[in-house]
């Protein structure tokens, strides 16, 4: 009996002369199944098909056609002259659903028979045979059977292999976001104020590994603090790298403006810059300052924040259009405030007002302007975890599918 063995150096099938005895095919059969569990690279499956094919089988004239990104293409070709494989190549078409003769065909001038292989309605593998010699002692019918068998088997072997890349590449990819959203986590301040001055607290969720979220807060100098809140448009890495970028320019720029249309206008020219108009930025901005207790803000399209003072609600919606849309702003109001006594200020990104609870109501901002109401003499932290645990409650959910940031803002 002869024996069957790879090549480790090309992963091809070495034979022997006396491979064509009774039952080689059998041999073949399982050499190419303990080749695949072997795990042998999926081009040694494809050339040791192949010298099966070609040596024991009599297939004189071969191509295979394989799926590459999308594209198919002819991976393998034998007894085709270069002009004749570029035309097949360039001609093909993933229209063949039945095993058989090739008739009334542009390939039938090179093919005698296919042999397609699907999972289900997605092809996986198409292989064309002709000028097929006698070979050993199997009939036509035979030869045509175990043909596929082999195919088959193939195939599915290819088919594992890559799914197995697609996996680790997921996973990698999976990695590396959240290694970015680790570094996006440092980006969002964690040491907030907390002293006889200014309270705050802040709840920052992404929906993915990495958000277009962003809060902030800044001392400008003994006297005067701003704190923002922000949405880029989109979601993942793109957003999570225009946010990191909007945030550097904030910080570099907030102490050299003492005027607020300025900054905002700085920054939107600098998020148009970038981003060609492409993606935008919802922001929300304000400033305050302990000696003359006025609070100056402009809202650039954002959800208006909440303000409660002596027992009264404001919602801070005044100021320009989102940033980034236009080369430059066509207004930008701000408002200022005097606010003598102590207040809160909510500020929230629009995942939190997108919250639906089971009927497919919106948290909307009346049940925020009532919470705010109920809750405001607790400390900023056990505010903003109340609210967390009335979310839940409403939605059944900690949040909805969308980043969700909000910070809470108590001035003394």
């Amino acid at each position: 009996m002869k024996t069957i063995f790879v090549d480790p150096d090309n992963g091809t099938l070495q034979l022997e002369p006396s491979f064509y005895s009774i039952g080689s095919e059998l041999q073949a059969l399982l050499q190419l199944t303990q080749a695949v569990n072997n795990n042998l690279s999926s081009e040694g499956i494809l050339k040791m098909f192949i010298s099966i094919l070609i040596k024991q089988l009599g297939i004189n004239r071969l191509a295979i056609f394989l799926e590459e990104e999308g594209n198919w293409e002819c991976r393998h070709y034998f007894g085709l002259a270069q002009e004749e494989y570029e035309d097949l190549d360039n001609r093909f078409e993933p229209e063949f659903r039945q095993i058989g003769r090739i008739q009334n065909h542009f390939f039938s001038r090179y093919f005698d028979f296919i042999f397609p292989v699907y999972h289900k309605d997605k092809p996986l593998l198409y292989t064309f045979l002709g000028d097929i010699m006698p070979r050993g002692e199997m009939d036509e019918h035979s030869k045509l059977n175990f043909i596929q068998v082999l195919s088959s088997i193939v195939a599915m072997a290819l088919e594992n292999k890559r799914l197995c890349r697609e996996q680790r590449n997921q996973q990698a990819l999976r990695s590396e976001l959240i290694q970015a959203g680790e570094l996006q986590t440092m980006l969002i301040p964690d040491n907030l104020p907390d002293n006889h001055r200014i309270q705050m607290s802040g709840v920052y969720s992404p929906h993915h590994e990495v958000g277009g979220d962003y809060y902030d807060y800044l001392s400008l100098n003994e006297d005067e603090c701003m704190f923002c809140i922000g949405d880029i448009s989109g979601k993942g890495v793109a957003a999570a790298l225009l946010m990191a970028n909007f945030q550097a320019r904030l910080r570099s720029y907030a102490d050299q403006y003492t005027s607020l249309v300025a900054l905002v206008e700085n920054l939107n020219t600098h998020v148009n810059n970038i981003t060609k108009g492409e993606k935008y930025i919802t922001f929300f901005l304000a400033k305050f300052n302990f000696v003359t207790r006025e609070l100056q803000y402009v809202n650039a399209g954002h959800n208006p924040a909440i303000l409660y003072h002596g027992q009264e609600i404001q919602y801070l919606e005044e100021g320009c259009t989102i940033l980034g849309m236009f080369e430059k702003l066509p207004y930008v109001n701000v408002r200022t405030i005097h606010l003598p006594s102590p207040f809160v200020t909510f500020c929230y990104t629009d995942g939190l007002s997108d919250i639906e609870n089971k009927k497919g109501k919106p948290l909307e901002i009346h049940h925020l302007t009532e919470f705010i109401k109920h809750y405001h003499m607790l400390d900023a932290r056990s505010l903003n975890k109340k609210l967390m645990t009335y979310i839940q409650r409403f939605n059944g959910s900690e949040f909805a599918n969308d980043d969700v940031s909000m910070l809470t803002c108590k001035i003394f």
